[in-house]
C-alpha cells in the first residue's frame, strides 16, 4: 500500500465497503510498537517523579508506614530494599528497565521487570498515596507480557535484522537471487530503463527496486491476544461509567465543579473552560457517553471506527491533562489507546519515516519462521491470557454487584480473587465517581519548636513556643533553609495565604485528603527535621486543612497533632485551640 505525496495512503482507513474484511480484524504490530514506546516513556516519567520524592514515599520511615500495607502482592522489590540506598538502587533499575522497554531492547525481560516494579510500587503505596494511575500502569504492563512488542520498530528488531544479514545461508540465497534474476524481472528492468526514471525518483523519494516488488508483502497483523489490552481498557471505562451515578454527572455539573477546585485545576486552561458553563455541561455528558459506549468502536473491524475511538479517548485524556492535575493517569491511558491505530495511518507514518530516514527500513517487519511446537506454545499462551482476562472481568463484575449488567454470567466463572489480587489485576476504578469532588483543598504544616519557656507547666506557655511553616511553596514539606529569627509563636500564628503550588504531585494531594492516610506525615516530619536541623529541637507538628465550597469561604480544620518524643507529648496536647480553626 503506497502513500500519496503528503496525504493518507490509497485505500487507507476511509470506508470503501460495507462488509468487514478479515485483514481489518486484527490489530497492527506497529500500533503495538507505538504503545510500547508511549508506555515506556510514561513509566520513565513516573519513575523520575518518584525518585525526587523517594524519601517520603518509599523509604521505610516515610509517610507510608510499612505496618499499614496490606499483604496481597506477589512481589515487592521496594520492601525488600534496605535503607535509602537500596530504594534508590531499585528505582534506578526500574528506570533502566523502563528505558529498555521503551526502546525495545530485551523487550520480554525489561517488560517483565517493569511489571514487577509497577506491582511493587502499587503494593508499597497501597492504603496511602496510590491512585488509579498505578493500577492502570500495572494492568497494561501485565497484558503487555502477552504481546509481540519487539517485532517492529525496536532495537530487538534491528538486532534480528543484523543477525539475518550475517547468516551464511541467508547471504548465499541473496547472492544467488542477484546473480540469476527471474526472466520476468529482466523484462521489467528493460521496460523500466526506457521510462522516465526522474519523475519516479522525485515522486517516491528514493530509487525503486523491482526486486522488492517481487517479494511478497510481509503482514503486520498482530495476534488476537492483542485484544487483551483493549479488553482491559473497556473494563475500566465500563466500570467507571457504571459507577458515575451522582447528581453532578446526572445534572451535567461535574466538569465545571471540578475546574473550580484548586487542587485539580491546571491553569490557564481550567480557568478558560470555567468561563463557559454550557460547554462544561456538554463535556460532562459527552464524557459519560464516551466512557459508556465509545470503547465498542475499537472492537469493530472497520478502520474508520477504530480511528474514531482513538480520537475520542485520546482527545478525552489529552484535554483532561491540559485542564486537570490528576497525576500520570492520563499518560498511561493515552498510551493504551495507541493500539487501535488503523493500518492506513500506520502505513502513512511508516512511509514518512522511510522518506526522512531510509535507515529505519531495518525496523520494519520481517518474515519469521516458526516450528509447529512454537506455534502451539504461542496458542497456549494466548488461551491463558484470555482465561485470565475472563476471570478479571468476572471479578470486577461481582464486586460491582447490581451495577454490573452481566453479574449473572459472572457467577458462573470460578472465583480467583486472591490470585488476581496477588497479580494486582483487581478492577477497582474511581475516576470522579460516583460524584465529582465539591470541596477545594489546601494544607499547612506547622512545626512547634522547643524554647526555654515553652513548657506545659507554665501559664500562657504557648506564647513562648516558636512556630515554623513546613509546607513549602513547591507543594511538599521542606525541612531545610529555614530562618529562625523573628518566628511567630503559637498565640499569634495564622493560616498563610494560598501558595503558588499547593501540591507538587498528585501523591501529596492524596496523602492529605484523608486524615487516616496523612498520619504518617508526623513521624516523617520529625525524622527529617532531626536530619536537617540537629541544633533546633522540634517538639511536634500540626497539620491544618483548608476546605471550601465555591464560592464560600474556607473552613480551617486541624487534622492532627503529632509529638516527636514522649517528653513533648504534654506540651503538644496542651496547646490551646486557635480561634480561626473550627
Amino acid at each position: 500500500m503506497r502513500a500519496d505525496r503528503g496525504g493518507l495512503p490509497k485505500g487507507g482507513w476511509l470506508p470503501q465497503r460495507f462488509w468487514p474484511c478479515w485483514k481489518d480484524v486484527p490489530l497492527d504490530l506497529r500500533a503495538l510498537a507505538l504503545f510500547r514506546l508511549a508506555l515506556g516513556g510514561a513509566s520513565l516519567v513516573e519513575v523520575t517523579e518518584l525518585i525526587s520524592h523517594r524519601a517520603a514515599f518509599l523509604n521505610p520511615n516515610g509517610v507510608c508506614p510499612v505496618e499499614h500495607i496490606a499483604n496481597k502482592a506477589m512481589f515487592d522489590f521496594y520492601l525488600a530494599a534496605t535503607g535509602s540506598e537500596g530504594v534508590l538502587l531499585m528505582l534506578l533499575i526500574n528506570m533502566t528497565a523502563s528505558l529498555c522497554f521503551m526502546l525495545g531492547l530485551w523487550t520480554r525481560l525489561s517488560g517483565l521487570l517493569c511489571w514487577i516494579f509497577a506491582m511493587s510500587q502499587q503494593h508499597r503505596l497501597n492504603n496511602c498515596v496510590n491512585y488509579s494511575g498505578d493500577a492502570l500502569r500495572t494492568c497494561l504492563l501485565f497484558w503487555a507480557l502477552f504481546q509481540p512488542l519487539n517485532e517492529v520498530w525496536s532495537l530487538d528488531a534491528i538486532a534480528e535484522s543484523s543477525k539475518r544479514r550475517v547468516d551464511p545461508e541467508t547471504a548465499q540465497d541473496k547472492v544467488e537471487s542477484v546473480r540469476a534474476p527471474a526472466p520476468n524481472l529482466r523484462e521489467r528492468w528493460r521496460t523500466t530503463a526506457s521510462s522516465n526514471m526522474g519523475a519516479m525518483h522525485y515522486e517516491e523519494g528514493e530509487h525503486h527496486d523491482d526486486r522488492k516488488d517481487a517479494r511478497p508483502s510481509i503482514s503486520t497483523a498482530a495476534p488476537m491476544c492483542s485484544f487483551l489490552l483493549l479488553l482491559q481498557l473497556a473494563s475500566m471505562y465500563e466500570y467507571t461509567a457504571a459507577t458515575k451515578v451522582g447528581t453532578t454527572w446526572q445534572q451535567g455539573t461535574a466538569v465545571l465543579q471540578t475546574l473550580h477546585l484548586r487542587q485539580f485545576a491546571r491553569e490557564p486552561v481550567a480557568g478558560m473552560l470555567a468561563l463557559f458553563p454550557s460547554l462544561c455541561r456538554l463535556l460532562t455528558h459527552s464524557t459519560w457517553y464516551v466512557e459508556k459506549f465509545g470503547w465498542m468502536l475499537a472492537f469493530m473491524p472497520y478502520p474508520l471506527a477504530r480511528m474514531v475511538a482513538f480520537c475520542l479517548f485520546f482527545g478525552l485524556h489529552f484535554g483532561m491533562n491540559l485542564a486537570l492535575r490528576v497525576g500520570n493517569f492520563q499518560l498511561f491511558a493515552m498510551s493504551g489507546w495507541l493500539v487501535v491505530l488503523p493500518r492506513g495511518v500506520l502505513d502513512w507514518l511508516e512511509a514518512r519515516l522511510l522518506r526522512s530516514w531510509p535507515a529505519t527500513r531495518a525496523l520494519g517487519p520481517r518474515e519469521k519462521a516458526s516450528t509447529r511446537l512454537q506455534s502451539w506454545l504461542g496458542l497456549g499462551v494466548q488461551l491463558i491470557g484470555f482465561a485470565l482476562m475472563l476471570l478479571t472481568l468476572a471479578e470486577g463484575c461481582r464486586f460491582r454487584g447490581e451495577k454490573c449488567s452481566l453479574r449473572r454470567l459472572a457467577h458462573w466463572t470460578p472465583k480467583a480473587d486472591m490470585w488476581l489480587a496477588k497479580l494486582a489485576l483487581n478492577q477497582r476504578w474511581n475516576m470522579f465517581s460516583p460524584d465529582a469532588p465539591f470541596k477545594s483543598l489546601r494544607v499547612e504544616l506547622f512545626g512547634i519548636l522547643d524554647a526555654p519557656h515553652c513548657r506545659g507547666d507554665l501559664d500562657s506557655f504557648w506564647q513562648h513556643c516558636p512556630v515554623v511553616e513546613l509546607w513549602s511553596e513547591k507543594g511538599y514539606p521542606s525541612f531545610s533553609s529555614h530562618v529562625f529569627a523573628d518566628l511567630p509563636h503559637w498565640g499569634n500564628i495564622s493560616m498563610p495565604a494560598p501558595k503558588r503550588v499547593d501540591f507538587a504531585t498528585n501523591r501529596w494531594r492524596k496523602l492529605v485528603e484523608d486524615v487516616d492516610h496523612s498520619m504518617g506525615l508526623g513521624g516523617y516530619s520529625c525524622l527529617q527535621w532531626r536530619a536537617n536541623n540537629p541544633k533546633r529541637n522540634l517538639l511536634g507538628v500540626w497539620l491544618v486543612r483548608a476546605r471550601s465550597k465555591v464560592p464560600e469561604e474556607e473552613t480551617l480544620v486541624g487534622a492532627f497533632r503529632h509529638w516527636c518524643s514522649p517528653a513533648a507529648k504534654p506540651v503538644i496536647q496542651s496547646l490551646p485551640k486557635l480561634p480561626w480553626v473550627s
